[in-house]
């Protein structure tokens, strides 16, 4: 009796742990999602897509009803006008949600002037859809702001409407099948209630586990210190307002040491450099995108979407910054192109040994 029990047991345990490290979702094309061996970095297997693009933007929070209310016009309609091709004719789209879908809860912060929660209404995930996004990691600093409740809400909200969602401890990643490739994706941030740059353990079994189930692995995080004085990148760690705010170089570069294909950050704020570590593309922050109510001063209002091409093995191609600025109805095509310069800038500034070309327009090629 004994041994049988013990069989059950494992069997039981096996299948919650299936449960909680996964949020996946049903793909686009109505298959579902599920595990299997896949591309393997060295090649031992023939990627079955020539080319894969894969638009990223960084933290999104379109508007608050809870505990001050930032609403935008038109209920939200308007605020993917201007990038809503750019996402739906990329092959995945991903991007921050920067707090809660939630239609009610208690606001967990005690007020202050920096002290900031964000409650959008659950219906605003149709803004989302209808946008075109794929994956949305929930791995930030403003994911708990209504308690545990609102973090499920978020949840549920996300994967009842289609969208692969990760980023927390019961929800540690999402693997989605869109038109035969089989997308992994994981979002990590620096609270404790999120996975945590920090834990390379954890970063490393995740990502390990993904490399081996999935044809493509994308990782976002929400790391690195706050405001316009933090563009560049340093080598170490950060910290703001005493909180370790992790090592994105070393992060970034484990994922990738690990199987991830590409990685790209937020949490600045303000847009970063980019980098090309072992021919994969980093985006170090894309800053913000949506943020409707706060401010879009200076590079605050700098809204980079990022498109990368990247062969069937996961290698970049090329890619495009496409230039866009926010205001308070959300991001509206730039024709100065004043955030590809801008990144470039940072980018040949912060690593000397740059592999990458951006021309004015927001090309991104190899040297």
């Amino acid at each position: 009796m004994t041994k049988y029990k013990t069989i059950i047991n494992a069997i039981v345990i096996a299948a919650a742990a299936a449960m909680l490290a996964g949020c996946g979702v049903s793909g686009k094309d109505g298959k579902a999602a599920s595990g299997s061996d896949t591309t393997a970095r060295d090649g031992s297997r023939k990627p079955i897509v020539d080319t894969i693009t894969i638009a990223m933007n960084g933290d999104m929070m379109l508007g608050s009803t809870k505990p001050v209310r930032r609403m935008p016009p038109n209920d939200g309609k308007d605020l993917f006008k201007d990038c809503a091709s750019i996402l739906q004719n990329a092959d995945v789209a991903c991007g921050n949600l920067e707090g809660v879908l939630a239609d009610s809860g208690n606001v967990r912060k005690r007020p202050g002037p920096l002290s900031y929660s964000f409650m959008m209404p659950t219906h605003f995930v149709n803004l989302m859809v209808d946008a075109g996004y794929d994956f949305l990691g929930i791995a930030n600093n403003h994911i708990f702001d209504f308690y545990d409740a609102g973090t499920q809400s978020t949840i549920k909200t996300l994967r009842n409407a289609g969208i692969g969602v990760a980023g927390t401890k019961d929800c540690e990643t999402s693997i989605r099948e869109i038109k035969g490739v089989k997308y992994g994706f994981c979002a990590f941030g620096h609270e404790d209630y999120s996975l945590k740059t920090q834990d390379t353990a954890t970063v490393r079994r995740i990502v390990t586990q993904l490399r081996k189930d999935c044809d493509i692995v994308i990782v976002c995080f929400h790391g690195g210190a706050e405001g316009t004085s933090k563009r560049h990148v340093p080598f170490g760690t950060e910290y703001f307002h005493g909180m370790d705010r992790g090592d994105v170089i070393q992060f970034a570069h484990l994922c990738i040491d690990c199987g991830a294909d590409i990685v790209y950050g937020h949490g600045p704020h303000v847009p970063r450099a980019v980098e090309l570590y072992n021919d994969h593309l980093i985006a170090y922050s894309l800053g913000n995108f949506v943020t409707i109510g706060m401010s879009t001063a200076g590079q605050t209002g700098h809204a980079p979407l990022l498109v990368a091409r990247i062969d069937g093995s996961g290698k970049f191609i090329d890619g495009k910054i496409h230039s866009f600025l926010q205001n308070s109805t959300g991001p509206h095509f730039d024709p100065t192109n004043a955030v590809p310069k801008d990144m470039r800038e940072l980018t040949i500034s912060d690593f000397k040994d740059n592999k990458l070309n951006i021309a004015d327009d927001g090309t991104i090629t190899r040297k």
